[in-house]
């Protein structure tokens, strides 16, 4: 998980980006005739997101209920982000990639995978309005974008975290926990800071459950550790622990599973003794 600036993009110019070559003239009209709800609804987001309260909008939900004009304008504008955005060589495709160069490859959400789409942080089926908002396009992997499929929160808690809006770096709150044989293994876990408030610390945990990064992290480390087992053979104790203990400083983010990896195997003496002699399964 890192964070990622919020995009510099204006809600209204996507938004009339994407609608400009819409068609038939009718549905152009029609979405026209909505900009000004896009432009409210993108600015209530960002205030909402910025203060970690995005399970006050439900006045932001436009469900379908019946009524036929309704429905209509809710697919046409959802239909803004799958025809007129995410769709290659259509006319908000430019702004698409853009919003996803923003990662670098990494996806945020887990650190880990590669980002090749973009996620909508409060789902466009519930929000329509929110469908090309920029701030509510997160870069993240296939993974983790079907993940958190169409959730929402209904409560600050649930609010899995923002990278756009939260930055937790200046913590280490990623730790991982090492079991000795006959079944030697590393979980991760999250450790909360003690000067985390409660909500904080329980979105923490809600995005480590969605994005299941607990079994993501694990399922890396054998192929770490096989090098890493190898190149410790033969050195002394003191010699050890300070290998692991660089390697952990190494990661310019304390919140990398190789970072909270090296942490833990540094603080085990079973590891440095003879636990890197093992076999490991993760």
């Amino acid at each position: 998980m890192k964070p990622l600036p919020k995009p510099v993009l204006d809600a209204r110019t996507v938004y009339a980006t994407c609608i400009s070559k819409a068609r038939p003239a009718k549905t152009k009209e029609r979405l026209k005739g909505l900009e000004d709800l896009v432009a409210a609804a993108a600015a209530d987001y960002e205030r909402a997101a910025a203060a970690g309260a995005l399970h006050t909008l439900g006045h932001l939900k436009n469900q379908p209920d019946g009524d036929e004009e309704d429905a209509t304008a809710n697919k046409d504008l959802t239909g803004c982000y799958t025809s007129r955005m995410a769709r290659k060589r259509s006319v908000g495709r430019t702004l698409y990639e853009q919003l996803l160069a923003a990662a670098k490859g990494l996806c945020p959400l887990c650190g880990h995978g590669y980002a090749n789409t973009l996620d909508h942080n409060l789902p466009k089926a519930t929000y329509p309005l929110l469908a090309v908002t920029p701030a509510n396009l997160v870069p993240a992997c296939l993974t983790c974008n079907h993940a958190k499929g169409e959730d929402a929160p209904a409560s600050a808690s649930e609010q899995t975290l923002h990278p756009y809006f939260d930055d937790i770096t200046s913590h280490a709150w990623l730790a991982a926990r090492l079991t000795a044989p006959p079944e030697p293994g590393v979980f991760f876990y999250v450790d909360p800071h003690p000067d985390w408030t409660p909500i904080l610390t329980a979105r923490v945990k809600q995005h480590f459950r969605t994005f299941k990064l607990g079994k993501l992290y694990s399922a890396q480390v054998g192929t770490e550790l096989a090098a890493l087992n190898d190149y410790l053979r033969g050195k002394p104790y003191a010699a050890i622990v300070d290998e692991l203990q660089h390697r952990a400083a190494s990661h310019g983010n304390r919140n990398t599973w190789q970072a909270a990896l090296y942490r833990a195997l540094a603080a085990s003496p079973w590891y440095v003794r003879s636990g890197y002699l093992n076999e490991w399964d993760d």
